[in-house]
């Protein structure tokens, strides 16, 4: 044998001699970790206590599931930053900002956002009415309906005008005052909801709910609410 074979030949049987070393410690270390993992758990049964590198391989443990959670990927909406964890939910969000009504009634036509919203708003065509009030029996097909009804039996005014601070029971009630501002004709009629410029002329119109008729004619006694009439009679009539 050459000396190089034999040179070789040697150093074959020192490196396998040195991967059998490693593995036997590779062994007698996982033989320990076992070992050690058997006695904690055995220690744990018997005490009813936690050992410490238990507790602290929980902790790690712990810690590598919560940094894997905060590094897991979000869904982010370009328009104002939110996030999201499902694509459905971005989806939906996202119809906030364009304005997106995929939904639409076939029976009116309107047209929404969310199919929940669409839903509810059916039950207007169908006469579907699940709410009814407890105090006076009136049946609503929305929960948030029958809650602003529920304002006028307790009294309460939570819509109020920024205008003139006056309260209203329900939004419908102050959407309509606020007429009153902006119109040229700022006197309304409790009871018709008929706008007048003055008040005078507001208080004129009043006598047609009250049947007060102040302006008689002298001559035939026939009375009427408003002196113009009267006036136009008189000259119809007794003038001729």
């Amino acid at each position: 044998m050459k000396i190089e074979e034999a040179f070789r030949v040697k150093q074959e049987d020192t490196e396998e001699q040195t991967d059998l070393m490693a593995l036997k410690e590779e062994r007698e270390v996982l033989n320990e970790t076992e070992e050690k993992y058997q006695y904690e758990n055995l220690h744990d049964f018997i005490t009813g206590e936690k050992s410490f590198c238990s507790l602290q391989s929980k902790k790690t443990s712990t810690r590598k599931r919560a940094q894997k959670k905060r590094t897991r990927s979000y869904l982010t909406c370009f328009h104002c930053g939110k996030t999201f964890k499902q694509q459905e939910s971005l989806n939906k969000h996202m119809r906030f900002h364009t304005g997106e009504k995929p939904n639409t009634c076939f029976r009116c036509g309107q047209s929404f956002s969310e199919k929940e919203h669409l839903k509810v708003h059916m039950k207007t065509h169908y006469g579907e009415k699940d709410f009814s009030c407890y105090r006076c029996g009136k049946t609503f097909s929305q929960s948030g309906n029958i809650k602003l009804h529920m304002n006028i039996h307790t009294g309460e005014k939570p819509f109020t005008c920024k205008d003139c601070g006056k309260g209203f029971n329900q939004k419908g009630s102050l959407n309509y005052h606020i007429k009153v501002h902006t119109r040229k004709k700022p006197f309304i009629c409790p009871l018709c909801r008929k706008f007048f410029k003055r008040e005078q002329n507001l208080k004129v119109h009043m006598k047609v709910h009250t049947e007060e008729k102040p302006f008689t004619c002298p001559q035939c006694e026939k009375s009427f609410r408003q002196k113009r009439y009267l006036d136009a009679h008189m000259r119809r009539i007794h003038t001729g």
